[in-house]
């Protein structure tokens, strides 16, 4: 019985799944599209998350700057203890006792600026500016993040096609192999064959080893751009993006390049920020008018009124503060000749990056018309090889030149065909409409 008990339990556990780093895909199992990854990429990637967080820290900023427009309440109060009353003395009087020696004192304070020359509206502007260039900062984030995403998927589905090419090749020389074998045993070929057969077909294996670590790795990098679990494994659909200017030339590309860009729009407002920090500081030549209004309380019974009201009209001017505020004003300018220069210079990267994905959609059509036929006629010279084999009017070597042939054949069409979509999505982001493919623009309304 401790035997059966035992046998028993070791077939439990050798029925168990192997446990391995990734989980195995279920068949049948939901299909992930590239507008779901999208909208994953959207709710939970990291860094939109962070780029969103940006935008709330922008808008407290702006609330900051215009807390400037508004007057600013303080009150003070405090308990204020002597060894001895205070007392005052006139010439030819006797020493008189001016203040309790234990007493309390209060003061609140409303102070409003009526006039800085400009600095307070410009810190506000460029504050406002700044809450604008982080959403737009966000919205070229979220480009970049979804060409990456793209790239991304057509590289898994480009891992997949390899595995399912070098399955193909595999059980091609394997077919090979047994042929080989078949004509050895009758003593046909020499042993030579078989040899040459075996050493192809175990670098055919550990090239499908490959393919299907590919797979794994491919899988783990999308779910860490769209927020998934690392090892989760999910079957994607084959997708064809569709919508890229079609006949647009060159130029018209590039227009609309500039006119939709993000990250160009955001340099615009970093630049604008520029200009309102030079009259932020250039406000501190000048003086600032300001009107404060209060109440003053000091508890003393010697005092006719313990509480008394005021009002303020003044001003506050730094004369001179060692050359720091003229200091202030041409570092802004500089600041703001930096921004331009910044400005220029990604204007002048975007129509380089449309050229390129202009140019690389061009050149994986051509690779697709080229490759496409040729598939074809490496089947059909592997069959003739196949065949001449059989017949003893070719050699081993032949087989396998075209079966290594064909297999070069498919690999270069389907890198063709998915550098071809992935060049789609380069132009489409080189352009700013990549997020056209998104189910949503808003990944708060994703559910």
């Amino acid at each position: 019985m401790q035997s059966l008990g035992i046998l028993v339990i070791l077939a439990i556990l050798l029925s168990l799944p192997a446990a391995s780093g990734a989980q195995p895909q279920a068949p049948g199992g939901p299909v992930l599209t590239l507008g779901e990854a999208f909208q994953k990429a959207w709710k939970e990637n990291a860094n939109l998350k962070m780029s969103r967080v940006q935008e709330l820290i922008a808008e407290q900023d702006r609330i900051r700057a215009r807390a400037g427009f508004l007057p600013t309440i303080k009150a003070h109060t405090f308990q204020q203890i002597y060894d001895d009353p205070r007392k005052y003395v006139f010439p030819g009087t006797q020493p008189f006792t001016f203040m309790n020696r234990n007493y309390w004192e209060s003061t609140v304070t409303a102070e409003q600026t009526l006039f800085d020359f400009g600095a307070t509206p410009s810190r506000y502007r460029k504050a406002a500016i700044g809450k604008e260039v982080a959403k737009l900062d966000t919205l070229a984030t979220r480009d970049e993040i979804f060409f990456l995403v793209a790239q991304t998927y057509f590289h898994v589905l480009r891992a997949e096609k390899f595995k399912t090419i070098a399955e193909q090749e595999v059980t091609q020389l394997k077919n090979h192999l047994k042929v080989a074998q078949d004509l050895y045993e009758f003593g046909v070929v020499t042993h030579n064959d078989v040899l040459q057969a075996e050493v192809s077909l175990a670098d055919a294996q550990q090239r499908l080893i490959a393919a299907k670590n590919q797979i794994i790795n491919a899988q783990a990098s999308l779910n860490k751009l769209i927020g998934q679990p690392i090892h989760l494994l999910q079957s994607l659909k084959e997708e064809d993006i569709t919508d890229i200017p079609k006949g647009a030339a060159l130029d018209e590309v590039t227009e609309t390049a500039l006119q939709s860009r993000s990250d160009l729009k955001a340099a615009e407002g970093r630049r604008q920020q520029g200009e309102k920090s030079i009259t932020e500081a250039r406000a501190g030549h000048f003086p600032r008018f300001y009107a404060m209004g209060g109440q003053y309380y000091q508890q003393s019974r010697y005092a006719l009124h313990e509480n008394q009201w005021f009002a303020i009209l003044g001003l506050n001017w730094k004369i001179f503060s060692g050359f720091d505020t003229k200091a202030q004003v041409t570092q802004a300018r500089e600041r703001l000749q930096q921004l331009e220069i910044q400005k220029k210079d990604l204007a002048e990267q975007i129509k380089l990056e449309v050229q390129n994905a202009y140019l690389g959609l061009q050149e994986t059509a051509e690779r697709i018309a080229v490759t496409k036929g040729a598939i074809k006629q490496g089947e059909e010279n592997l069959r003739l090889n196949e065949e001449r084999y059989k017949e003893q009017v070719g050699t081993a070597t032949d087989v396998i030149d075209a079966q290594t042939l064909l297999t070069r054949i498919r690999v270069n069409y389907n890198n063709a065909v998915y550098d071809h979509q992935v060049q789609k999505a380069q132009l489409l982001r080189a352009i700013g409409k990549i997020s056209d493919l998104a189910p949503t623009k808003n990944p708060l309304e994703v559910k």
